[in-house]
């Protein structure tokens, strides 16, 4: 199976993270694939310094005939069988290739779409298969009518086995809590992900402000960076840390590759994020074994299931969210319980290779779908 992964974008986020992950796995089992995206973009130059096969491409303007004419010759040339897009423009490009290749159509947000007749089409006729990251995703798409639930399947987050055997856990927590300046003993949380308004790092940053007013002096890592367009956001997140009732609490070190070191040094995590698929980080903190506290939105609660496996609360609500910080930090039992329901739950239904896996049988399942389409192809399938 040769397959082909498209990135139009350029930003640096949890689906691109998802994607290069997905395409180390794929090179280390022996399949070939590589990766399409823009040679300015972050993905691109990522993978290109792992040695990941990339191939630049711009998808900018997805129905310009050089644009389509581009992706044919490249998927002719690499012989490819499988197309996965992950977002609009380049969808809209590989379904100008439905004769040469099978198409599948992966979702990664939560953002409701418009129905409309064009679409339905592009999302029914353009692609051989959906995957969507969230079953309440899938659910709403087939709810609208824009794609056919027959043809689709949730495949959700994963952890790698990073997260479920740090290696030295303890020294790791002393050089981090060290680096960071916080000490031994404090009670940390720490949350991970982009910084902008979505993500609902100033409604954390207030429920921080509560629970010292409770006499609850947690400190708090935010691991993160911030696009050009959130630049204020960031901004204003450090400086409501550096007010008085926060100030030396809160530690914003930037974007980091080592996540799951950072899980380890903490205490727990909070996701107090307003919109969500399914946050890879709620998974990630499972394998580690901590506490995880997160907003009841979109595929949250498909896996952070209320005082079994995490707590939830309202979104953009400091009060609430302080609340089951709260909890957490007084009920070391609770926690340990809770916790430990999740890691077990990571450990038989969120590894990576089981997602994978899942992932192989919806391309071969898009490809059996491409092999029975009305419409002619010009090659014949490998296998």
């Amino acid at each position: 199976m040769r397959i082909l992964h498209t990135i139009p974008g350029r930003n640096w986020g949890g689906m691109e993270h998802r994607v290069l992950e997905q395409l180390r796995w794929l090179v280390r089992h022996g399949h070939p694939v590589w990766l399409a995206a823009p040679s300015d973009g972050q993905s691109f130059q990522k993978a290109e310094a792992e040695g990941l096969p990339v191939l630049a491409f711009d998808f900018d303007r997805p129905w310009k005939p050089a644009t389509i004419r581009a992706l044919r010759r490249l998927v002719m040339e690499k012989g490819i069988d499988i197309i996965d897009t992950h977002v609009t423009r380049d969808a809209k490009a590989a379904a100008a290739c439905l004769d040469l290749a099978a198409v599948v159509r992966s979702r990664h947000v939560n953002q409701p779409l418009k129905p409309s007749m064009i679409r339905r089409l592009q999302w029914r006729l353009g692609a051989d298969h959906i995957i969507t990251v969230a079953e309440c995703t899938r659910r709403d798409l087939a709810r609208d009518g824009i794609i056919d639930a027959g043809r689709s399947t949730t495949i959700g987050g994963w952890a790698d086995e990073r997260f479920f055997d740090l290696k030295d856990p303890v020294a790791i927590r002393a050089q981090l809590r060290s680096k960071l300046s916080i000490p031994d003993d404090a009670f940390t949380w720490v949350c991970v992900g982009m910084l902008r308004p979505d993500k609902g790092q100033d409604h954390l940053l207030a429920a921080l402000a509560l629970l010292g007013e409770r006499g609850l002096r947690p400190h708090l890592v935010v691991v993160g960076a911030a696009t050009d367009e959130c630049a204020a956001y960031e901004a204003e997140l450090h400086r409501r840390a550096e007010l008085p009732d926060l100030a030396g609490k809160v530690v914003f070190t930037g974007y980091r590759d080592d996540v799951s070191e950072h899980m380890q040094m903490a205490d727990a995590v909070v996701i107090p994020s307003l919109t969500e698929a399914q946050p890879r980080v709620s998974v990630q903190a499972f394998a580690v074994g901590k506490p995880v506290v997160a907003s009841n939105v979109g595929g949250v609660p498909e896996i952070v299931e209320d005082g079994k496996t995490g707590w939830l609360v309202p979104p953009a609500d400091p009060a609430r969210l302080a609340d089951a910080m709260a909890r957490v930090m007084t009920d070391a039992a609770a926690a340990a319980r809770i916790a430990a329901a999740a890691r077990a739950l990571a450990e038989t239904a969120m590894r990576f290779d089981m997602r994978m896996e899942q992932t192989l049988a919806a391309y071969r399942t898009a490809m059996k779908h491409a092999g029975g389409r009305r419409l002619p192809r010009l090659r014949g399938e490998r296998a």
